[in-house]
C-alpha cells in the first residue's frame, strides 16, 4: 500500500504577535483500497510540517500541534481529508527555539515565573559593615552581626527586604512525588540550586532559597501539574535580626558614650544577632523539575 498525499489548502495567520496556520491534504492509496486512520497517521510525520517541506522558511515560525481525519462523504473510507493544525513556537515571530515550545497541558511544559515584592522587617544594624552568613546557617553562639546601629533605646528600625517569589508549573507523566515534595517543604537549599536548563536561567546560592509550598493536579490521563512556590532572598538568606534582652524581655541598651543623651548620642541596643527561622536545609535537586 502507498498514499498518495493531495495537497488542497494552506493557510497562515499572524495575529497579535503569534502565528498560527493550517495545511490541509487528500490522501488516498494508490491502489484504491480502503484506508484506515491508523495507516494514515503511521505515515504523516513528513507533512507534519508546515508546508510539508515545500514552505521551509515559514515552517520555522510554527510546529505542528494535531492533526483531524475525516473520511470524504461516499468515499467508502477511500479518500480521506486530513487537516494539520501549527502554532506559534515563539511569541514574537522569531525562528524557533528549543526552549517554550510546549502547550500549556503537554507533558515536559515547564513555565517559570517571577514576581520581586518587599516585606517589612524590623532591624538594630545595618550597612556594609553588617556581617552576614553567606549560606544563611545563623552561629550557634549567637555572634555580634556588627554594622551600623540605627535603633533608638533598643526599639527597631523597619525596613524593606526584597524578596523574589518565583512559581514553577511543570507537567509530568505520572503521578507526583507527593512525599518528596512535602519533606522539602519549609527548607533552604543546601546547594546552589539553578531554575531552567537552556537559555536564560536564574540561579540561587545555597540557603538562599525556600519551598515554601505545592500543588498538583491532574489534568489529563496519568498527566499531572505541579505548581511549585518558592522564595528566594539572596541578600540576608532569610535570616531575620534579633537584640538580646534581659530576664524581663526587655532589649539591652546604652548610649554610645558617657556625655548628655542627644541626637548623635542615643542609647543603642548592645548586642544584635542573626536568628535563621528555616534552620534546615536539603538537596532541592530531589524535586526533579523536568526542564525543556
Amino acid at each position: 500500500m502507498a498514499l498518495v498525499w493531495t495537497k488542497r489548502e494552506r493557510q497562515a495567520t499572524y495575529d497579535r504577535g503569534r502565528w498560527s496556520g493550517t495545511q490541509s491534504y487528500l490522501v488516498r492509496d494508490d491502489a484504491d483500497a480502503a484506508v484506515s486512520v491508523y495507516t494514515i497517521a503511521s505515515g504523516a510525520s513528513v507533512y507534519e510540517v508546515f508546508g510539508g517541506g515545500d514552505d521551509g522558511t515559514m515552517a520555522t515560525y510554527m510546529r505542528f500541534v494535531s492533526a483531524t481525519y475525516s473520511p470524504v462523504g461516499d468515499g467508502m473510507d477511500k479518500i480521506w481529508n486530513v487537516v494539520f493544525s501549527f502554532d506559534s513556537t515563539t511569541g514574537d515571530g522569531a525562528a524557533a527555539t528549543a526552549i517554550d515550545v510546549k502547550t500549556e497541558t503537554e507533558q515536559g511544559f515547564t513555565a517559570i515565573e517571577t514576581s520581586i515584592t518587599t516585606n517589612i522587617v524590623d532591624i538594630w544594624r545595618s550597612g556594609s559593615t553588617m556581617t552576614i552568613a553567606t549560606n544563611g546557617n545563623a552561629p550557634n553562639d549567637s555572634t555580634d552581626i556588627s554594622g551600623t546601629k540605627v535603633d533608638t533605646s533598643g526599639e527597631p528600625i523597619s525596613n524593606i527586604q526584597t524578596v523574589i517569589n518565583i512559581s514553577v508549573r511543570n507537567v509530568i507523566y505520572g503521578r507526583p512525588a507527593y512525599a518528596t515534595i512535602a519533606g522539602i517543604v519549609g527548607k533552604r537549599n543546601s546547594a546552589a540550586y539553578t531554575f531552567g536548563s537552556t537559555g536564560n536561567t536564574y540561579a540561587c546560592d545555597a540557603g538562599s532559597l525556600v519551598l515554601t509550598g505545592s500543588t498538583t493536579s491532574r489534568i489529563g490521563p496519568n498527566t499531572y501539574e505541579i505548581n511549585y512556590q518558592f522564595s528566594h532572598d539572596p541578600y540576608t538568606f532569610h535570616m531575620r535580626q534579633q537584640a538580646l534582652r534581659d530576664k524581663d524581655g526587655n532589649v539591652k541598651h546604652e548610649p554610645a558614650t558617657s556625655a548628655a543623651v542627644s541626637s548623635t548620642n542615643i542609647s543603642h541596643a548592645t548586642h544584635v544577632y542573626w536568628v535563621q527561622p528555616f534552620p534546615l536545609t536539603t538537596a532541592f535537586s530531589a524535586l526533579s523539575i523536568a526542564y525543556t
